[in-house]
């Protein structure tokens, strides 16, 4: 298998984002965990993932997401995602994942009272 994720990165204002798409699996996490440790060595202390573009998400996919909340927890930073379908939605809350990540619709949303 291989990796079908493409993950960008920018700053807004105070705020890091990672501008992921294609597919979130075991074959993601050094993609995103490379862009989220770039954003981290900025000093930002909120960051964002956009979830527009991703078309799918296994469960080594939701570890990547828990690995990268739990590095945030552990370095006080704040994190949101905004743009998961209502199934990735409702699966995020079923494990518990959106108790410690805020989900917004948009990005507007998820930049809101920063």
């Amino acid at each position: 298998m291989q990796n079908n994720t493409e993950v960008g990165s920018r700053i807004v204002d105070i705020t890091g984002i990672l501008d992921v798409s294609g597919e979130i699996t075991s074959f993601s996490e050094d993609v995103i965990e490379q862009v989220y440790e770039t954003l981290s060595s900025e000093g930002l202390k909120i960051i964002v993932i956009n979830f527009s573009n991703v078309s799918y998400i296994n469960s080594a996919g939701m570890a990547v997401i828990i690995s990268i909340l739990t590095k945030c927890r552990e370095r006080e930073q704040s994190l949101r995602g905004f743009g998961l379908t209502e199934h990735f939605q409702k699966i995020f809350d079923m494990v518990g994942i959106t108790k410690y990540m805020a989900h917004f619709g948009t990005e507007e949303g998820a930049l809101k009272g920063l």
